[in-house]
């Protein structure tokens, strides 16, 4: 396995869920100001699993804006994307039903899994149901396919998708053990793995140079340093759950740089300090937890049919 060390060096300690398990784990920036200490969690005694949401047709993705609207996938029905604002009493609402916008594709009708909002608030969308990625306007006015192919190919089911800070575009594609890269500006698609990994959670780490992927048949997460240039690159293991059969579904950093897991049907999240290669903590999800977003001391799970809130503070 090829190792090109950025911030991160190899520090491996167990993990005494279920078997040994090895993890490489940041060393870190000398400005240890941006990176969590291991400190200011709260024991997992305190934090309780609140049900924000519910129903919601099932698991999807969860983002949100810079305003605190969370946005989330498959409300009430498949491919209706609804909008909440957490810090209002209002209802959740619909934004946008993506069935009235994108026509199916034989057998297969639109299901939206991985959301994010760019910095123009602009919602971007990984329909796995027909391949495409989305992006929709503020006001849910105007829709655009961004990518659905690559080199002739439609795209298989995506997955999850992630925001690089220079605007790149990374979309997972279990199916096929693809991570397609895309730059917008220039309408360039191609894909950024060349290694096969079936990864479906996607996060940019805090200092905008690595993609971390969730492998849930692997069990383990994979990090990939991601070249400037547009050309392919290997991954390499950051934590690694086997042999014990851990599924990791979700991936989030929050602003001190902490890594925080969503464990699938183990109904479980755990965080990681990458600065002291530690784990941290464990937290009971209330439920499935296949997506995980973080927003202002909260972390925000989805699973089953139902979004969850781990307040990590006050």
């Amino acid at each position: 396995m090829k190792y090109r060390l950025d911030w991160f060096v190899t520090i491996i300690f167990l993990i005494t869920w279920g078997g040994i398990g090895c993890v490489h784990i940041s060393k870190g920036p000398k400005n240890k100001s941006n990176l969590g200490d291991g400190e200011n969690l709260p024991p997992s005694s305190k934090v309780i699993p609140e049900k924000v949401i519910s129903p919601v047709e099932q698991s999807g993705g969860l983002a949100f804006s810079s305003a605190g609207d969370l946005f989330f996938a498959n409300y009430e029905k498949e491919g209706r994307v609804g909008k909440f604002n957490i810090s209002s009493d209002k209802k959740p609402e619909a934004f946008i039903d993506l069935t009235e916008w994108v026509s199916p594709i034989g057998d297969f009708s639109v299901r939206a899994e991985g959301l994010r909002v760019d910095k123009e608030g602009r919602l971007l969308v990984a329909d796995a149901g027909t391949g495409k990625l989305l992006r929709i306007s503020p006001t849910a006015h105007k829709l655009e396919v961004l990518a659905d192919s690559y080199d002739g190919y439609r795209f298989g089911s995506v997955k999850d998708l992630a925001i690089a800070p220079n605007g790149d575009l990374f979309v997972s594609s279990p199916h096929t053990g693809t991570i397609y890269r895309i730059r917008p500006d220039i309408g360039y698609v191609g894909i950024l793995n060349d290694d096969l990994v079936r990864v479906e959670g996607l996060a940019i780490t805090p200092n905008g140079k690595q993609l971390v992927a969730a492998e849930p048949d692997a069990s383990r997460i994979v990090v990939y340093d991601i070249p400037e240039d547009l050309i392919l690159a290997d991954s390499w293991t950051l934590v690694d759950f086997s042999p014990s059969g851990v599924e990791p579904r979700g991936v989030v950093f929050d602003e001190r740089g902490r890594l925080f897991l969503a464990l699938g049907n183990l109904n479980e999240v755990r965080a990681f300090d990458l600065e002291l290669g530690l784990e941290i903590a464990r937290y009971d999800a209330g439920g499935e937890a296949e997506s995980i977003s973080y927003w202002n001391g909260s972390l925000f799970i989805g699973g089953g049919d139902e979004i969850r809130r781990l307040r990590l503070r006050d």
